[in-house]
């Protein structure tokens, strides 16, 4: 169990740091239209007389908004997750009924969890300070 944590863990981190290069590519909006419409939001752009193109489904304009859209989506799924952990530590504290191997089991999954939820948390907010320094550098 530990070892998958931490390869979990470290996989995470890994790959959130492996994707910060890709912000540096997006496609400045002021130079180019998107297919949102306009900036901020997910209308889609006005159709133009004779156009067949296809609209784009994901309503993203880059690599790197797509992969700032599965992380937000992974990230939601671990806020999930430590809900659910949580939930669990306090059913392995109420079932423990004083005995101390139960006790120690139920204090591992709890502070596992904090530590999971405060990496997760970083993250987060380790890729929106460098999507704002980076959407501040194009403007």
């Amino acid at each position: 169990m530990k070892k998958a944590l931490s390869l979990f863990i470290l996989t995470f981190i890994v790959a959130s740091f492996a994707m910060v290069p890709l912000y540096s590519y997006a496609e400045d909006p002021a130079v180019g239209t998107n297919n949102r419409g306009s900036a901020g939001t997910n209308n889609p752009p006005p159709a133009t007389a004779g156009s067949s193109g296809i609209p784009n489904p994901l309503g993203v304009n880059s690599i790197g908004d797509f992969f700032y859209e599965v992380v937000q989506v992974v990230l939601d799924i671990g806020y999930i997750a430590i809900a659910f952990f949580l939930i669990l530590s306090g059913f392995k504290f109420v079932t423990a009924q004083g005995s101390d191997e139960k006790l120690t089991k139920a204090k591992e999954t709890f502070y596992y969890t904090i530590a999971g939820a405060l990496i997760i948390i970083g993250a987060q907010t380790i890729i929106n300070i460098v999507r704002g320094i980076i959407s501040g550098l194009n403007n």
